[in-house]
């Protein structure tokens, strides 16, 4: 009980009183966690709304000195609509500073174009971030940072924003609740809450509501995660 009530504060906290996609991320909002040296990372989120379905891809290889890089495809269409869009091929890079063993900072970005598959337009889509991770193990992992997201990323809105997140176990390495938020009125401004399982071989299955940024007008969904650590 005194677990579940300090999870509900701090998510209820970082979620409405400050607040897309990244590297190794909770839903939304990176997670500082760096992939380790030699191996990699995967992960694929489906998107669902009441107008479109979208797939994101992410696939990071982990160098030395907590260095990652690897490439994102977002945006893919599940299924026709009336706004095709063009989808996002991205390069991202992600650099980790581990000032203590509960502590990490986290500085990425991830930049790329949109091939001209849908409409003959090609923009070239950015979103960068500096992350603060603070791990207490039974009690949870917090994050709090900010990012800067241009016009092709984003959509037309804010292009700066705060990004939080948190993620509480109720039974470690099983059952987790997690939930993030980017704040802002851009096309990624939006929070989800969910909750994470973890399957046999690393493998993760997360599943969240996503709900706007309270100062933003997009739409509610679900969205569907499959993370292989």
């Amino acid at each position: 009980m005194k677990k579940s009530l300090v999870f509900l504060t701090v998510l209820a906290t970082t979620s409405f009183s400050t607040a897309s996609f990244a590297q190794q991320s909770l839903f939304n909002v990176p997670s500082a966690e760096i992939t380790e040296h030699g191996k990699f990372f995967f992960q694929e989120q489906i998107n669902l709304g009441k107008l479109s379905g979208v797939a994101n891809t992410t696939i990071d290889y982990g160098l030395e000195n907590e260095l990652e890089i690897g490439v994102n495809i977002f945006n893919v269409d599940l299924y026709p609509t009336n706004e095709m869009r063009n989808p996002y091929v991205l390069a991202n890079f992600q650099k980790g500073f581990t000032i203590n063993e509960h502590y990490k900072i986290g500085v990425g970005t991830q930049t790329g174009m949109t091939p001209p598959i849908h409409t003959q337009k090609v923009d070239i889509p950015s979103f960068s971030y500096f992350n603060n991770a603070v791990n207490f193990e039974e009690y949870g992992r917090y994050n709090l940072g900010a990012y800067h997201a241009n016009h092709a990323y984003a959509g037309e809105g804010d292009s700066f924003g705060i990004m939080a997140g948190v993620e509480y176990p109720l039974l470690e390495k099983k059952f987790h609740l997690m939930g993030d938020i980017l704040t802002g009125n851009n096309d990624i401004s939006v929070a989800v809450l969910g909750v994470v399982f973890f399957l046999p071989q690393d493998w993760q299955l997360s599943l969240g509501a996503q709900l706007p940024a309270p100062t933003s007008d997009n739409d509610y969904g679900a969205v569907i995660e499959f993370t292989k650590l």
